[in-house]
């Protein structure tokens, strides 16, 4: 499947391109036993937490129902990589890949513990010279346990959002983002920041996040719908976790199929914003699903909208909202 887009995105024209694209994405069954020096993250799916010394394997506590579960990121350009204190990261000049894990026990205060990791990365970043917030993903344990203002994800996002709007202007650079839930305990916060800024997408079927309505919690999620980022001879929309969200209302929560369908025509009126000079190529999409048990029906029905020949892999995470069922996040690539 491609898609022939217009140009013109919600947001300003993306800065002209001064590179090739710093890395390209491997589709494994197993991880490497050792890693090579030009990688700059192996994310492992189904996996517990890191038990070595490499701060570039990054393992997500969400079993694999289908498809191949690592991901392996490597740089064209030299890799550095190693330890800020809690954070493992790997760059090469022109991105970052990092990490950030905290322990159930660093959680008894949530609103106060994504706080304190969202300010301590930030800081990383600038220090680093990597100022760009351009891809994050959040897992946390029981993302939905609690009710009301109390609930988990809610005590989480009131914590990522005083973090992120210390700075003047953030919600014009928000990354793309997904936050998932976990059975195991913790939070994990990996993400990708570069040297320039990618250019923010918005949804013209939804309210943006970080305007959502108060019923949603004290604070809303900070993140964008997308992220355009444009290279020497590439680009790539990144699309954040994607839900059967219409405005800011849920729609069919007792619908497994009929949410994933929602959620299809979500991610195509994204790739109608992406400014592109080439047709736009799934590179890699991702689903989640709260119940294994669902897993033939939508399957068979991702495979038939994004073709065979798409990778896919399919999750068992927890979607933000208890009503949702489903969920997807993508890379789109153009080459010129």
């Amino acid at each position: 499947m491609q898609h022939d887009l217009p140009h013109g995105a919600d947001t300003a024209a993306p800065p002209s391109p001064a590179a090739a694209r710093p890395y390209h994405l491997r589709l494994l069954d197993s991880a490497p036993a050792e890693l090579s020096a030009q990688v700059l993250a192996c994310v492992e799916h189904g996996r517990g937490r890191a038990t070595d010394d490499d701060p570039r394997r990054i393992r997500v506590e969400t079993p694999l129902l289908a498809g191949s579960g690592v991901e392996l990121w490597e740089s064209p350009l030299p890799v550095r990589h190693g330890r800020d204190e809690a954070i493992g990261y790997a760059e090469n000049g022109l991105v970052l890949f990092g990490q950030l894990h905290l322990d159930e026990p660093a959680l008894a205060d949530i609103e106060r513990a994504s706080f304190d990791a969202y300010a301590r990365i930030e800081r990383f970043l600038q220090q680093r010279g990597f100022p760009h917030w351009l891809r994050v993903w959040n897992f946390l344990s029981d993302i939905t346990g609690g009710s009301g203002d109390a609930e988990r994800y809610r005590q989480f996002t009131v914590g990522r959002h005083r973090a992120l709007s210390l700075k003047s202007g953030f919600e014009r650079e928000l990354p793309a983002a997904t936050a998932i839930g976990t059975r195991d305990g913790g939070l994990l916060i990996w993400f990708i920041a570069g040297t320039t800024p990618g250019t923010q997408i918005e949804n013209p079927r939804q309210v943006s996040a970080f305007r959502y309505p108060r019923q949603y919690g004290p604070k809303s999620p900070s993140f964008s719908r997308a992220k355009f980022l444009r290279w020497q001879g590439d680009a790539e929309l990144l699309v954040s976790g994607t839900a059967s969200i219409v405005g800011h209302e849920t729609l069919h929560p007792d619908s497994p199929l009929a949410q994933l369908d929602e959620t299809l025509a979500n991610v195509e009126a994204l790739l109608g914003q992406a400014a592109a000079d080439t047709p736009l190529q799934p590179e890699l999409v991702k689903l989640y699903l709260r119940q294994a048990e669902h897993l033939p029906q939508v399957q068979g029905r991702l495979l038939s909208h994004f073709g065979a020949a798409t990778p896919c892999m399919v999750l068992q995470g927890d979607v933000c909202r208890a009503e949702l069922d489903v969920e997807i996040e993508a890379i789109f690539r153009a080459t010129t």
